[in-house]
């Protein structure tokens, strides 16, 4: 089975321009209200890599204060003091929505800094369950969701051409200029326990913004392996250089919907004294998953149903 996602803008210029003055309008009483709600439904499917860069490469591309407040997290590995990890993903939806508008398919794309916080695991008291990032780019094929994450304060760059092709286990994902990524996330797929919940932050003037997306049944490929390769500028680039990089982890994910909801929450203060330390704890059980060859309990129980 193949699943092939790209979008293509059904609106003229006028009809264009009045949607995005009256979602502009929207997203500005929301951030008021401290909040704007983006539904992500119809069948969504994910691919992630993450990988190891110099942590002074990534420094110089975050705020002042970053490390006091957000840390450096692992995911699936703990990096060494002068490491950091980030993330790159992009994800496909049959259907998106804003304020109560249907979109129709949407392909996502965003960089990130894995942070040592952790807000997004604590909401389910799950270990393993959630994830911090500090968001370096996003991009999408939805005029109308830019424009109205762009009014809410998060940068978000609008990009018609972004495409994500499944054909089995393979991925080819093109997300340039940000990045292109190709390879496979291999099964079995793996029900995780209470959904997942990813937290998204962006810095701002009026406080940091963080975007949450809340899914409540994921199944997670761990096999498999993605090969990343940065687009013709921006921080990826810079991290990664210019050369093809094969992500040390990669993460397939399929779920039927995640609605994300952006707000200006209190802004994250000082990380406390043991908070890399206690953040390990988070990803315990992700680490035994990714080392776990094919996931060896999985196929057993498959196996004897």
């Amino acid at each position: 089975m193949t699943l092939h996602f790209t979008k293509q803008l059904n609106h003229g210029l006028i009809g264009g321009c009045l949607i995005f003055a009256s979602l502009i309008g929207s997203a500005r009483q929301a951030r008021a209200a401290a909040d704007l709600a983006i539904g992500y439904s119809g069948g969504c499917h994910e691919s992630i890599g993450v990988t190891t860069v110099a942590r002074s490469a990534v420094l110089a591309l975050l705020p002042a204060d970053y490390g006091a407040r957000y840390g450096f997290g692992p995911f699936g590995s703990s990096p060494a003091p002068t490491e950091a990890q980030i993330i790159i993903r992009s994800v496909a939806c049959g259907q998106a929505s804003l304020g109560g508008m249907a979109l129709g398919p949407v392909v996502n794309s965003q960089i990130g800094v894995i942070t040592a916080r952790r807000d997004a695991e604590d909401v389910d008291a799950v270990t393993g369950n959630g994830i911090d990032n500090f968001q370096l780019e996003f991009a999408t094929t939805s005029a109308e969701i830019a424009a109205a994450m762009g009014a809410f304060g998060m940068p978000a760059t609008l990009d018609t051409d972004l495409s994500q092709v499944f054909s089995g286990d393979n991925v080819s994902n093109d997300s340039s200029p940000l990045f292109t990524a190709t390879g496979s996330h291999a099964g079995p797929p793996v029900p995780w326990p209470v959904g997942f919940i990813a937290d998204w932050w962006s810095p701002n003037a009026a406080g940091d913004i963080r975007s949450r997306q809340v899914i409540q049944a994921i199944d997670f490929r761990f096999g498999g392996g993605i090969t990343i390769t940065a687009g013709s500028s921006g921080p990826l680039l810079a991290l990664l250089g210019a050369a093809p990089v094969a992500v040390q982890k990669p993460l397939g994910g399929s779920f039927t919907d995640g609605p994300v909801t952006l707000s200006i929450p209190a802004a994250p203060g000082p990380m406390p004294i043991a908070g890399a330390a206690a953040a390990l704890a988070w990803s315990r059980r992700l680490r035994r998953r990714l080392a776990e060859p094919m996931l060896n309990e999985a196929i057993e129980a498959k196996a004897g149903a």
